[in-house]
């Protein structure tokens, strides 16, 4: 075929300053610079009036409604709309991807598996593996993916392990950092930082899986058995927010005045290095009472993060378990010695970029069955320790120095891009043009003697997706209806109890509720079918507003 390949890459808006925004944003740019590709990118928290859209070079589909009551009541319907259910058969209808890419959570992107087009593209997913064992519901779907790539050769591993052959394992592409992330010479007077101070830090969202806990503790603990009066830890981190109440353990560990956060200004954007004070404070560039914990939409520039971590002697991920953790590897392009939890994809950081490993206990997190880290703190005070006090200052610049070089062999969004690259080059045309494969939607009776013999007629009625037959999906109706009950997921299709995001509420289910669910579902298969073709038909519902 003469035309180039096309690929629909699923991300946050590339102009944010989400970890996600900045994987896709990289990649994107060298697929595009290829020019070997179609690349479009669905924007996910994109929204059309954002100037900044202007800065996407590439094509690219707005997940936010425009504002219109009809598209924000559609949009609000369903809680994975935010991550572009609602609109992804429309971008496909547009862009007609010969692949699908995708990079998010098992929860964000199942809504592709589910795609009435999903028989038409083909899908390549990097999950974010952090955890394991990985939940089975989470296994069986990436099996269906043509191609599956991993953040970390830790998490590839867990996959070879319990998923075997059915997996279709593509290599690592882990993330890099910007070119903007290097050492930099009087970082610390640029922020007002004493130059001869120690500084431990953190780059990490206040939210549960950042054990920002262990390491109040930890420090504190250091603290009081070394009695430095000349090391601080800085955290680069939001609050309030979904996590730790930081204000309480601070004053709990008695380590107020030797903790520094980053405070950006609302009005003059200026990044204030200071103690605690909240979730507000006087700016000390405009004096105004407008300067607030960083967070992601209170973010910095690259430049500037990069500056942050030119203050640190010693950056430390201290966390239960990671899909990549991308600050560790920004801290190591800027030449900053690493600590982390030996867990997950931070054991990769140990092994490529020599990295302090932290010991660990781990406890079996409910919501998903995965294994969870919790570093030790005696390990935590003794990796501080030697840091400090059993190195001296060059020994430590000779560390960071070769953590710089560790970063170089290790880590270049180059070589992530090839993988993804590769794919496409290796992925078949779709042909969007085929003809439509309806099917007719009946009634069926529901007087079957045993709930197996149900189940199988149920499929034969109205499932569109043949390899979807013998899914964890399909087993999970089973298990609902043997019950007499299920808890639904907040997509709204069926999952097990144990699946994270379920609402938590029991509701009823017999043979009749699952005859009208999978109705629905061919019936919403048969709209996407015959607007495929024709696509005068796209006028107006779920069709109109891309579902």
């Amino acid at each position: 075929m003469s035309r180039k390949k096309r690929a629909l890459f699923l991300t946050e808006a590339s102009y944010l300053s989400t970890g996600y925004a900045t994987y896709g944003r990289e990649v994107l740019d060298r697929l595009y610079k290829s020019n070997k590709y179609e690349v479009a990118e669905f924007s996910v928290y994109g929204n059309t009036e954002d100037s900044r859209r202007k800065s996407i070079k590439w094509k690219n589909y707005c997940n936010m409604p425009d504002g219109s009551a009809e598209q924000q009541k559609l949009y609000n319907s369903n809680a994975t709309n935010q991550f572009g259910a609602w609109r992804f058969e429309r971008a496909c209808l547009d862009f007609e991807p010969d692949i699908v890419l995708c990079i998010r959570d098992f929860w964000m992107d199942s809504f592709v598996w589910h795609s009435p087009y999903r028989r038409v593209f083909e899908w390549a997913w990097m999950p974010t593996v952090d955890a394991s064992p990985q939940n089975v519901e989470w296994v069986d779907m990436f099996s269906d993916a043509d191609y599956l790539l991993t953040y970390s050769d830790w998490a590839g591993e867990v996959l070879k392990k319990q998923g075997g052959p059915s997996i279709n394992l593509c290599g690592t592409a882990s993330p890099s950092a910007s070119k903007e992330f290097k050492p930099i010479e009087n970082a610390r007077d640029s922020l007002g930082v004493p130059s001869d101070w120690k500084i431990i830090g953190t780059v990490m969202r206040n939210q549960r899986r950042k054990l920002f806990p262990a390491l109040l503790e930890a420090f504190g603990e250091y603290l009081h058995s070394s009695g430095d009066l000349n090391t601080y830890l800085y955290c680069h981190t939001s609050y309030p927010d979904a996590g730790w109440n930081i204000s309480e353990m601070l004053h709990r560990y008695n380590i107020s005045s030797r903790v520094l956060f980053s405070y950006r200004c609302h009005n003059c954007n200026k990044l204030d290095v200071s103690t605690f004070h909240d979730a507000r404070k006087v700016c000390s560039g405009c004096k105004q009472y407008a300067s607030a914990p960083v967070s992601v939409s209170n973010g910095v520039d690259d430049e500037t993060l990069a500056k942050v971590y030119n203050c640190f002697d010693l950056y430390v991920q201290c966390a239960n378990s990671e899909g990549f953790g991308l600050p560790q590897v920004e801290a190591a392009a800027c030449g900053i010695p690493i600590a982390c939890t030996y867990y997950s994809a931070m054991e990769d950081v140990v092994h490529k970029l020599g990295a302090y490993p932290l010991k660990y206990n781990t406890y079996q997190e409910l919501e998903t069955g995965c294994d969870r880290a919790v570093p030790l703190k005696d390990d935590i005070v003794n990796t501080f320790n030697t840091f400090f006090n059993k190195k001296n200052q060059e020994e430590r610049k000779e560390l960071g120095r070769s953590t710089r070089r560790l970063f170089e062999e290790n880590y270049s969004w180059d070589e992530t891009a090839k993988k993804w690259a590769d794919i496409i080059d290796d992925c078949n045309y779709a042909d969007w043009k085929q003809a439509p494969m309806l099917r007719p939607v009946v009634d069926i009776n529901t007087d079957q003697s045993s709930h197996s013999e149900f189940i199988n007629d149920l499929l034969s009625a109205y499932m569109y997706t043949a390899s979807h037959r013998n899914s964890h999906y399909i087993r999970n109706l089973h298990s609902a209806l043997c019950r007499g009950a299920t808890r639904m997921n907040f997509d709204g299709f069926f999952t097990s109890d144990f699946s994270p995001g379920n609402d938590g509420k029991h509701s009823p289910v017999d043979r009749q509720h699952l005859v009208n669910f999978m109705k629905k579902r061919l019936e919403n298969y048969n709209i996407w079918e015959t607007v495929r073709v024709d696509r005068s038909k796209l006028i107006d519902g779920k069709a109109k507003w891309l579902n």
